[in-house]
């Protein structure tokens, strides 16, 4: 797992990815904008959908609206919904201000997180043809000697259990919950304490710059941790998008 920093927070928005005119998807749902110190990257996430931010990507709009380039000639419309405050909504800008080509900002390199996709090894006809020989073999070899031994020397470990051991036995008595005593009340003070930093986060009441956005702490705002295979994933992503624009 991988943490990220809760920057910025919107109760209600709307994705809609779309290939030309055509609607592909859609989904609705809070939106965080996460700051992971680990890649120096701002990523959006909304439900399972999470954009990594790139100084190379072409993002327009403004106010609540804002498109964002997708894979393969599509796109992404954000639509912010509710009532979110002014000073949210201008700190969003700069965010996107400073990690992409919005506003017409010249070309400029992100970050470097040293992330690079994997070739995948490729695999030769003859390399496949005596894996599975090999394979076929093994498993001939196996049968054989199951063949030669049998089930002579094989012997059990296991001891024959009675059925009236089993209906006197106390059940009651031996069961223990897997969960430890103060479970609970620890689960119900983290929640509290990550609802509390969302509320009272200063970047949704005050206009900030945007290093100040950058450098927000886990003592003002809440965390998330998402697996980081996902995250890396969806930052190759955007790097491939960048690539054939």
């Amino acid at each position: 797992m991988i943490k990220g920093i809760e920057v910025l927070f919107f109760e209600e928005a709307e994705i809609q990815k779309m290939r030309g005119n055509k609607p592909i998807f859609a989904a609705m749902g809070p939106l965080s904008v996460l700051y992971f110190k680990d890649y120096n990257r701002f990523v959006l996430r909304l439900n399972d959908w999470r954009y990594p931010l790139m100084r190379r990507l072409n993002i327009s709009g403004g106010g609540t609206s804002f498109c964002l380039p997708g894979t393969n000639n599509a796109t992404f419309n954000l639509r912010i919904m509710g009532k979110p405050s002014q000073d949210t909504l201008k700190n969003f800008e700069t965010i996107l201000m400073n990690n992409s080509r919005m506003g017409g900002k010249a070309l400029e390199t992100s970050p470097d997180d040293k992330l690079v996709r994997q070739k995948a090894k490729e695999t030769s006809l003859m390399d496949k043809v005596s894996e599975t020989a090999k394979n076929i073999m093994d498993n001939i070899k196996a049968k054989t000697e199951t063949i030669k031994t049998g089930t002579k020397n094989i012997t059990s470990t296991k001891k024959r259990t009675h059925l009236k051991d089993i209906k006197n036995k106390n059940f009651k008595k031996t069961a223990h919950s897997t969960f430890k005593k103060d479970f609970f009340t620890t689960h119900e003070k983290m929640t509290q304490d990550f609802m509390c930093k969302r509320k009272e986060n200063p970047n949704l009441t005050s206009s900030m710059n945007f290093n100040d956005l950058m450098k927000t702490s886990d003592n003002k705002a809440p965390t998330h941790y998402l697996f980081k295979e996902d995250i890396e994933e969806s930052i190759l992503c955007n790097k491939e998008i960048m690539m054939t624009k």
